[in-house]
């Protein structure tokens, strides 16, 4: 009996915790970039910077959208390499052994309202080294600052972030701007404008009623 309500409280629980992670739950969303459009730029260190750029980008809901990646590796030895790969909605950056070197993205676009979709820039973030900073900069002069990142997960920004919050009412260019210390590595899935939905009062007194059955059941059990 008590391993038939652990299963069934473990699932409800699963199920609380999947809500609860959403970032697109009843949200209004705008892809920018779900990394599906395959591209990669490299710099070493005894070369010059190696841009690369895409026109008519896919695996985004922005218009006439072309995505451009700049790597830049710090030091001058052919090791000290910078990567930046996109495909299969994964965007990795990888720097060589000795390289603290600095990745950036640009996006640009017919203007679109990013408030008619939200109030917050999402990234998410599958892997992340310590010590990785990241700019973001919307119509190439509102800027965050530089912002850290605390882990995996989900990297949220307000527009009221930004040095000028009203630009984004009509957005045209969007950047990322990375950097990190000596052979820093980032994989990241999406970057989306939306609007971070907490989690709903209801659902919290669910999670804490299963916690308490189980606890219930558990000491019955003895």
């Amino acid at each position: 009996m008590f391993m038939k309500t652990l299963k069934s409280s473990t699932q409800a629980l699963a199920l609380l915790c999947s809500l609860s992670i959403s970032p697109f739950a009843n949200a209004s969303v705008l892809t920018i970039d779900n990394f599906s459009h395959a591209q990669t730029a490299i710099d070493r260190g005894n070369s010059v910077g190696s841009p690369t750029t895409v026109n008519q980008l896919t695996g985004t809901d922005l218009t006439n959208a072309s995505r451009t990646f700049i790597a830049l590796a710090s030091g001058t030895t052919y090791a000290n390499k910078e990567e930046i790969v996109s495909g299969g909605n994964v965007l990795k950056i990888t720097n060589g052994g000795t390289s603290a070197g600095t990745a950036s993205i640009v996006w640009n676009f017919d203007p679109v309202n990013f408030t008619a979709h939200g109030n917050a820039i999402l990234l998410e973030i599958l892997s992340i080294d310590l010590g990785v900073e990241v700019e973001m900069v919307a119509n190439g002069t509102s800027s965050s600052g530089v912002k850290s990142f605390s882990g995996p997960g989900n990297f949220w920004l307000g527009f009221d972030a930004f040095s000028n919050p009203a630009v984004f009412s009509s957005v045209n260019s969007f950047r990322l701007n990375f950097s990190g210390p000596a052979a820093w590595d980032g994989q990241f899935r999406v970057l989306a404008t939306t609007t971070p939905v907490p989690l709903p009062p209801a659902f919290l007194l669910m999670g804490s009623a299963l916690l308490g059955a189980l606890g219930i059941r558990r000491i019955k059990s003895r």
